[in-house]
């Protein structure tokens, strides 16, 4: 399995939020909190979430996958920010009927 790399303590420090404050708020122990900052553990997608809702960030920015490079990445994103002309829209809605 790999990790999932995260900025927990960084962002969490910023923050002046202590580990204790965050594991609190999860409903985990402070130890388990460390042990998913320094990537002993993936967190599951339960405590993603709320570390994302408490420092009201996009998981995102919180959470990712060194073996993924923006290079692999930048052609998908590049197609889901395309707009379809009307052409492809056409023949969207054709298929889905």
């Amino acid at each position: 399995m790999s990790v999932i790399y995260n900025k927990i303590k960084q962002i969490r420090k910023h923050h002046n939020v202590s580990q204790q404050e965050l594991a609190n708020y999860l409903k985990i122990k402070r130890t388990s909190l460390s042990k998913i900052e320094n990537m002993h553990y993936n967190p599951s997608i339960r405590i993603i979430s709320e570390i994302a809702n408490f420092f009201e960030l996009p998981i995102g920015t919180i959470f990712f996958n060194y073996n993924v490079s923006y290079e692999d990445t930048k052609e998908i994103v590049s197609q889901s920010r395309k707009i379809p002309n009307d052409k492809e829209v056409q023949a969207n809605a054709k298929h889905n009927i």
